[in-house]
């Protein structure tokens, strides 16, 4: 088996499982969604935003986890050769994990910013708070 059959394999197992895992988030996005009734009462308008939030989501989910899983590999590598230093780690680890994984209404509308990047200085739970409450 050559080396491009390995890679093939692997990337295409990768891409199946980034797959898998977006399918698993989609329910937990579209209940949240559920949950805020419509201020206007414009079921066409909801109806429309989010079917454009589910089918931007994923390409855009896929993407993330993808940037995700190469920035969990990166950082592991990063405590490894700094000599154990988990304040480095943990930078690329909030650069490339935390951040906007499934885009909603609320990001179509201009409500909620959507984040690629996660704030590495930034607390996780300050930041989830601050995603909630918009």
């Amino acid at each position: 088996m050559d080396s491009s059959t390995v890679w093939g394999k692997g990337i295409s197992g990768f891409v199946i499982f980034a797959f898998c895992m977006f399918l698993v988030m989609i329910p937990a996005g579209l209940a949240q969604n559920a949950e805020a009734p419509s201020e206007d009462g414009s079921t066409a308008e909801d109806a429309g935003l989010g079917a454009a939030s589910l089918f931007l989501s994923i390409p855009y989910g896929v993407a993330k986890l993808a940037f995700a899983a190469g920035g969990g590999l990166v950082g592991g590598l990063t405590y490894i050769f700094s000599g154990a230093n988990d304040s480095a780690a943990k930078k690329v680890w909030a650069t490339s994990v935390y951040g906007t994984y499934i885009i909603t209404p609320a990001h179509l509308k201009g409500d909620r910013a959507i984040r690629f990047l996660g704030v590495p200085g930034e607390d996780t739970e300050d930041a989830s708070e601050e995603e909630r409450s918009d």
